[in-house]
C-alpha cells in the first residue's frame, strides 16, 4: 500500500521533549519549580493521550500522562516551506490534580474571543472543571457529579458540549447528565439512565444497555450517540433530551462477530446518517446506517488498534463522501476511503508512517489539507535496553518485563530513540494525477 499521488510533509513537532520521563519533559519545558506538581510516578512515559484541533482550527489541545493539559497556538507561518519542522511549546498548560478521563473543547471556539476558549475536563475523584485554555492557572468553574450513597465524587468517562455551547453531557456508569454551565459549582440539571427502571421493564419498556459510557457524540440532526465500554450503542434524541430512539450491540454473533473490549470513540458521519464506532483492542473499525438501527454497513479492517489505549479517529467529509483516518499501535496512519459504501473492500485506501509508537489521536484539519497527529505508550522502568536498533519488538517488550520485575524505582526509564511522545502537524500535498490508460 502507497501513499500513490499523495505526500505527508512534516511541518511542525514536538521534537524529543516529551520523549523521556514526566520528571525530564518538565525540566526540558523549562518548568519553574513553584509550577511543578507532585506525581505519584514522575518516571513515568510522557505519553500524549490525546489530541483535538480547536473549532477555529488555530490551535491544538493536548491531554498527556502527566495530567497537563497543554494548548499549541499554531503560527501564522505554518504552511511556509522549510528545511526543517517548525518546534511547537504550549502557549499554556492546565495542570489537573489527578489523572484525567475525558476533555471537551468548546463548539464555538475562537482564540479572538475569551468567552469561547474552554475546555471541560474530568480529573478523576474530583468535580468536572471548566478552565479558559488561554488563561490556565484559573479555574472558571467547577459542576460536582455525587454518588449520593457514598457522597464521593463521580468521574465521567466521556464528557461533550451540547451544540449551543450552553450546557455539556456527562457519561458515567450506565447514565448520562446534563449540565448547565452557567451554574458554577451545582450538579446535573437532569440525569438520563441508559439502563431501564423497573417500572418500565413491567410495562414493556425494557430497551436499554448498561456499563459505562465511555463515548459521546452528536449528529446534525441533534441525536446523540452513547458508546459504553460493554459494547452497547444507544441513540437518543434532541442531545439525550428527548427519547431512546434505539439501543443496539456492536459484537455481533456467528460470522458477524467482531472482535473488541468496549466502545472508545463514536462520529457521525457529515450528513447525519452514518455512525463510525472504534473500540479498544480491534483492528476494525463498524460503520452504520442509523435509518436501520444496529445495521452494520461496513467494517473497516486492519487498524491494527490491538491495545486497551484509546487510539482516535477522525471522519473527514469529502466530495466522494466520507474518509475515515485512524493510527494504529504500530506508528502508521491509516485512511479509508469511501467508508459507507458497501462495496468496498474494507481494506485501508492509502498510510503512511507517522510515529514510531502506537498514534493515540489523528485529526484533521477542517481546510481538510493539515492533519494533526500524537503518540506515546506506557513503557516499564528498565536499564537492561540493548543498545541495538536491531532488536525486534517482542523481545524488547520480554526485556522489559523481566527487568521491570526485578528492578528498583531508582531505574530509568530508556533512551529517547524507544520513546516517540510527540505532537506532530503535517501537510498533505497532492502531486499530478496519475494518467488513466
Amino acid at each position: 500500500m502507497s501513499l500513490g499521488h499523495k505526500q505527508l510533509r512534516l511541518l511542525a513537532s514536538t521534537g524529543t521533549v516529551y520523549q523521556c520521563s514526566i520528571k525530564e519533559s518538565w525540566k526540558r519545558e523549562a518548568r519553574q519549580p513553584a509550577d511543578v506538581p507532585s506525581l505519584g510516578d514522575e518516571t513515568e512515559s510522557n505519553v500524549f493521550k490525546s489530541a483535538q484541533w480547536t473549532a477555529d482550527g488555530t490551535s491544538i489541545v493536548t491531554s498527556s500522562e502527566d495530567d497537563h493539559i497543554r494548548t499549541f497556538i499554531l503560527p501564522t507561518d505554518l504552511l511556509t516551506v522549510r528545511e526543517d519542522p517548525q518546534q511547537l511549546k504550549p502557549y499554556s498548560i492546565i495542570v489537573a490534580p489527578e489523572p484525567v478521563y475525558a476533555t471537551s473543547l468548546h463548539p464555538y471556539f475562537n482564540l479572538q474571543d475569551t468567552n469561547t476558549t474552554l475546555s471541560l475536563s474530568s480529573p478523576r475523584s474530583h468535580p468536572i472543571a471548566l478552565h479558559s485554555v488561554l488563561a490556565s492557572s484559573k479555574l472558571l468553574a467547577s459542576y460536582p457529579l455525587i454518588h449520593e450513597p457514598t457522597e464521593t465524587y463521580i468521574t465521567p468517562h466521556s464528557l461533550l458540549w451540547t451544540r449551543g455551547g450552553t450546557h455539556f453531557l456527562a457519561g458515567n456508569s450506565s447514565q448520562i447528565a446534563l449540565f448547565d454551565v452557567s451554574r458554577d459549582g451545582s450538579g446535573p440539571i437532569s440525569l438520563m439512565n441508559t439502563i431501564p427502571s423497573r417500572r418500565k421493564k413491567l410495562v414493556g419498556g425494557g430497551v436499554g444497555m448498561k456499563g459505562i459510557v465511555s463515548a459521546l457524540a452528536t449528529s446534525v440532526d441533534r441525536v446523540l450517540a452513547a458508546g459504553t465500554f460493554t459494547r452497547c450503542i444507544g441513540l437518543y434524541d434532541a442531545e439525550g433530551s428527548g427519547d431512546c430512539v434505539a439501543v443496539f450491540s456492536v459484537a455481533g454473533d456467528g460470522d458477524d462477530a467482531v472482535r473488541g473490549s468496549g466502545v472508545t470513540q463514536v462520529m457521525w458521519s457529515a450528513c447525519g446518517r452514518y455512525l463510525y464506532v472504534a473500540e479498544r483492542r480491534s483492528d476494525s473499525i463498524l460503520v452504520y446506517d442509523i435509518r436501520v438501527a444496529g445495521k452494520r454497513l461496513q467494517s473497516l479492517t486492519g487498524r491494527q488498534a490491538g491495545t486497551n489505549q484509546r487510539l482516535g479517529i477522525s471522519v473527514v467529509p469529502t466530495g466522494k463522501g466520507s474518509e475515515v483516518w485512524a493510527g494504529g499501535d504500530d506508528g502508521v496512519v491509516r485512511i479509508w476511503e469511501g467508508a459507507e459504501k458497501e462495496d468496498i473492500s474494507g481494506e485501508p485506501s492509502w498510510c503512511w508512517k507517522a510515529h514510531d509508537d502506537p498514534v493515540t489521536s489523528t485529526i484533521v484539519h477542517h481546510s481538510g489539507s493539515v492533519v494533526a497527529t500524537c503518540s506515546g505508550q506506557r513503557k516499564p522502568l528498565s536499564t537492561d535496553w540493548e543498545d541495538s536498533s536491531d532488536s525486534d519488538d517482542s523481545s524488547m517488550e520480554d526485556a522489559q518485563a523481566s527487568s521491570s520485575a526485578s528492578s528498583s524505582s531508582s531505574h530509568q526509564l530508556p533512551e529517547t530513540k524507544f520513546m516517540d511522545n510527540s505532537l506532530k502537524v503535517w501537510k498533505l500535498d497532492f502531486d499530478s494525477e496519475p494518467e488513466s490508460t
